[in-house]
This record gives structure tokens, sequence and C-alpha cells, in this order.
């Protein structure tokens, strides 16, 4: 459940709404992502049903659950770490401890994304990105 927070590596949490205990929506933006679907647009959206944590910490500070404060502090996903729960979402400058039931992904459009369309909108990036790369001899 926690493996799409990987495959935003690079997204910027954009705005959360929603309440804790309860559902939980969060908007990451993230273009090269984004560009691997039809439409325009620039993230996706996130939905956490019965989510009952939602904390932010950077590092060497105090944890954050004030949503509007949480955006303004401009968080970027690195990746996730495997097997925790709550999930642990590492970003650039601290983590993001969540626990929730289930997940819902969709584009920014409204258009809903599978988990498997999402892996694979990724890898088709970062293996165009890695054949960019010139090869050293």
């Amino acid at each position: 459940m926690e493996e799409f927070w990987g495959l935003l590596h690079d997204g910027g949490i954009e705005s959360i709404a929603g309440k804790i205990p309860g559902t939980v929506s969060l908007e990451v933006s993230i273009r090269y992502l984004r560009q691997q679907f039809p439409g325009a647009g620039i993230g996706f959206k996130v939905v956490l049903s019965e989510c009952d944590q939602f904390v932010y910490q950077e590092y060497d500070s105090s944890p954050v659950e004030d949503f509007d404060e949480i955006v303004g502090l401009e968080p970027e996903i690195v990746g996730v770490e495997k097997g925790t729960y709550p999930v642990v979402v590492n970003c650039v400058m601290g983590s993001l401890k969540v626990s929730y039931r289930a997940v819902s992904i969709y584009l920014d459009s409204g258009d809903p994304v599978s988990l498997d369309e999402l892996a694979a909108a990724s890898k088709t990036y970062w293996d165009a990105w890695a054949a960019s790369i010139p090869q050293r001899r």
C-alpha cells in the first residue's frame, strides 16, 4: 500500500485538505511523471481513506500536524521506507508519518490512476532518462 509514495519521487506537496481521523487529500506537483499521462496537468491528487495520522517533521524540529503549516514547509518527496507502519515518507528536509486504510490516486484532471499505471509511467520516464545519459568508456 505504500509503494506509490516512492513513485512520486521529486514530487512537491502543494496542498492538503481533509481531517484526522477521516479522509485526507493531497495535491502533489510532479510534472515529469504527469507528462507520461494524456492531457494537460502538473501532478496528481492522492486521497487517503480512514487516515488517522498525518505528521510532518523536519530534521531537528518539532512534529507538525497542521495541514497549512506542512504545506508552508514545502515538503518534497524522496522515497518511502519499506515495511513501516505508520508509513514513513522520506522528504528532502524531513519525513512524513502517515497512517491510513486505503489510497486512491487521480490525475490532477480527475481521472483515476492505478498503481500499475503509475509504476509503468515512472519506469518509462526513468528508462528514457537513463538512456539519455552518455555512457562512459
